[in-house]
């Protein structure tokens, strides 16, 4: 399948001096030219982002998303620019209504109907609860909003017609103790991040009240659940569970698709983290709950994030938000259209030209097919991160707060990207290591065990690559003792690979020796050809800054 190289962004640049064996760089940063990381979209620079199109297979039209997670734009297959909304800010969400308007989730706690030049028509304060996620127009006119009351360890679902009251509300902690695992993340239960309407269907017609067009199917990330609330009692009449791991993005296909009644789920398999690091997008039949069909492949991976939208011509558009790309693929796994950013791209919708006169009003402009520059695969770069949160900590050290790896010594299986570089920093507690015993040396190792193509699946089959060997000995400490390097990895494109690092005690007095006092800091592989891991987004000041870190830790993405 077509995979391709990142573009623009952040790469580490530096004088190089050696080190103990090893190349240390100092930072800096770059950006392509002309380009700058919190400005206005440059036509040119979109159009560059395209990686692939193929015009014959890909549902042409125009796509939605929120440029760098804040401003709506509409861009052609080309990528180019074709309509902005340049003074409107949204996040998480954003839909294109028929006659132009796009609804979507405001800044602060506002819901949000804005026209197509850019005034506002509509809103909704949500007091007291922050909306998150997801906000839909109903069939009857009014905007169904996923919120989170702060104080509520689950959801809320509100339906609010146009005057602002509120017409319906359910509160998934009154609906949901006997589908509950035994154990939930206490402040984020439900973490609801999509709702749907469901639409006219098969087995609604053929006599399961389950199914009635208008009942709500959700998706609850962190009860690792997808479910059917019955508009009229409130209660959860269908649920699955079945294989999937933080989804995102439980939709029903419409009753003219090559499928319909199917349910379409973005299946982030966080949990693979540690094994094959694979996302996949599922159709799953709720009646036999059987996986009808699945897109799964290396390189794409998002441990959160994501969406998918079932096109007319039966692809998937594909959202991979921290892979950093939104790609249209057919039934057989084939890429027709690429568009790789060099920012975290947020929930892109396709939409036909005819969808609405002010999109058939647009200037058509030629389109023409775009083949990748190398025939290197694409890798989302989460899936080259070293280690997830969970396995790093903060720690004070020489006056500098680091995140280190929580263990001295551990492995991963990773793929290696286009011209890669290995990135490390790794250090001593010197204090520590003086009161201490025991001990005299201690060494810091990186090894690598590259084991072929990126589709092999076992790693490890070749005789281990030290990468780095650094020796630490107690008698020539010197506070502080940090260390940086930046290792060059790209003959190691396009392959598994089991990377290690490691701290090992030499010279001990007695017993194995004591390593507590090393530590090593995330290590970082980066594509010296696209960005870096680190997004680079526009903050907001003031009151919008206090409401998002609030909101962020209600739902319980910072401490």
């Amino acid at each position: 399948m077509g995979l391709g190289r990142e573009r623009g962004g952040r790469l580490r640049r530096g004088f190089l001096v050696g080190v103990g064996g090893v190349i240390v760089s100092s930072c800096g940063d770059w950006t392509r030219p002309g380009e700058s990381s919190s400005a206005a979209p440059h036509r040119s620079a979109e159009s560059a982002w395209v990686r692939t199109y193929d015009p014959s297979r890909a549902d042409n039209g125009y796509t939605l998303t929120l440029w760098r997670r804040e401003e709506p734009v509409l861009l052609d297959m080309q990528g180019r620019i074709v309509h902005r909304w340049p003074d409107v800010r949204m996040k998480s969400r954003v839909r294109l209504l028929p006659g132009g308007s796009i609804l979507g989730i405001g800044r602060g706690r506002a819901v949000l109907e804005v026209d197509w030049h850019g005034r506002t028509v509509w809103s909704h304060r949500t007091e007291g609860a922050f909306p998150h996620h997801d906000v839909v127009r109903l069939a009857n006119g009014n905007t169904l909003v996923v919120l989170k009351v702060p104080e509520d360890p689950g959801d809320v679902l509100e339906e609010v017609a146009a005057s602002g009251e509120v017409m319906w509300r359910w509160i998934a902690m009154d609906h949901l103790s006997e589908l509950l695992p035994a154990e939930v993340e206490a402040g984020d239960v439900t973490h609801i991040n999509s709702v749907q309407e469901l639409p006219e269907n098969p087995w609604f017609a053929a006599g399961d009240e389950r199914f009635r067009p208008g009942n709500i199917l959700v998706s609850a990330r962190n009860l690792n659940m997808a479910l059917i609330v019955d508009r009229s009692s409130s209660a959860v009449v269908w649920s699955t569970s079945t294989n999937l791991d933080h989804q995102h993005e439980a939709l029903m296909n419409p009753p003219d698709s090559s499928a319909p009644g199917w349910i379409q789920i973005f299946n982030n398999r966080r949990r693979s983290f540690g094994s094959d690091r694979q996302s996949e997008i599922l159709e799953i039949d709720p009646i036999s709950d059987e996986v009808r069909w699945r897109y799964r492949t290396p390189g794409f991976f998002t441990s959160t994030g994501g969406t998918q939208q079932l096109l007319g011509n039966d692809n998937m558009l594909i959202t991979s938000t921290r892979g950093r790309r939104v790609f249209e693929v057919d039934r057989d796994g084939g890429i027709a259209w690429e568009w790789t950013p060099p920012f975290q791209p947020v929930r892109a919708l396709r939409y036909r030209g005819d969808f609405d006169p002010l999109l058939r009003s647009l200037p058509r402009s030629e389109l023409h097919a775009v083949q990748p520059t190398t025939d290197a695969p694409y890798l989302d770069p989460e899936t080259y991160r070293f280690a997830r949160r969970g396995a790093r900590r903060q720690i004070k050290l020489d006056g500098h707060e680091r995140t280190v790896l929580r263990e001295p010594s551990t492995c991963r299986n990773l793929p290696i990207p286009e011209a890669a570089e290995l990135q490390l920093a790794w250090g001593v507690d010197v204090a520590g290591w003086r009161r201490s015993a025991g001990l005299r040396a201690m060494e810091f190792v990186v090894r690598i065990d590259a084991s072929g193509a990126l589709e092999d699946v076992p790693v490890g089959t070749t005789a281990p690559r030290i990468l780095l060997r650094d020796r630490v000995q107690e008698h020539a400490l010197e506070a502080p003792l940090w260390r940086t390097a930046d290792l060059d990895l790209s003959d190691l494109a396009s392959t598994r690979v089991r990377l290690c690092v490691a701290i090992e005690a030499l010279d001990a007095v007695d017993g194995p020796g004591d390593v507590r006092f090393g530590y090593w800091q995330q290590p970082v592989i980066v594509s010296t050809v696209g960005p870096g891991l680190d997004e680079q987004v526009a903050g907001s000041a003031g009151e919008e800054e206090e409401v998002r870190r609030e909101h962020l830790r209600t739902m319980g993405y910072v401490d």
